[in-house]
């Protein structure tokens, strides 16, 4: 049995596919262009990330701030930047962004895949409200991945 299909958004992005995945791929300015990211801490170091990077992910989406653990999965500069999210360990999801040449720059994909188990995903869905103010998960998941492409093409364009 396998989950509901994973959530995925485009926009094209007037700079090459190396420079939105350095961008994209630096955890630590996902705050800058996400509305529900507040920041990131890699664990371990400093540098590019690499698959096995681990960094706690700073959120907010209404009254009540949450950390979450996330693992990179895939790291290929230019190309695919994934990672794996879980909370008290339990999965939660995983989120990966490809990178694609195109006339003029590039196209940057933001996939949002739930990785919950019935189990889990009963409690956190009665859980989350009171933890996040998010009611509807994956509704609110594609509201925010639009802002956040929109946010990310007006940085990476803008110089930012």
């Amino acid at each position: 049995m396998s989950g509901p299909a994973p959530l995925v958004e485009r926009v094209t992005v007037r700079v090459p596919p190396d420079a939105a995945y350095a961008a994209v791929s630096d955890v630590t300015r996902m705050g800058q262009w996400s509305p529900e990211v507040r920041g990131a801490r890699v664990l371990g170091g400093r540098g590019p990330v690499r698959v096995g990077t681990r960094f706690v992910g700073l959120n907010r989406a209404a009254w009540l701030p949450w950390a979450t653990l996330c693992t990179v999965v895939a790291a290929r500069p230019g190309s695919c930047f994934s990672f794996r999210v879980s909370i008290l360990g339990i999965a939660l999801s995983q989120w990966t962004y490809r990178f694609r040449e195109v006339p003029g720059g590039c196209e940057v994909t933001e996939e949002w895949l739930d990785l919950r188990s019935a189990v889990a995903g009963r409690l956190l869905t009665a859980v989350s409200p009171m933890v996040t103010g998010v009611v509807r998960r994956r509704e609110r998941n594609r509201t925010t991945m639009r802002a956040t492409l929109a946010a990310l093409r007006g940085a990476l364009e803008g110089g930012g």
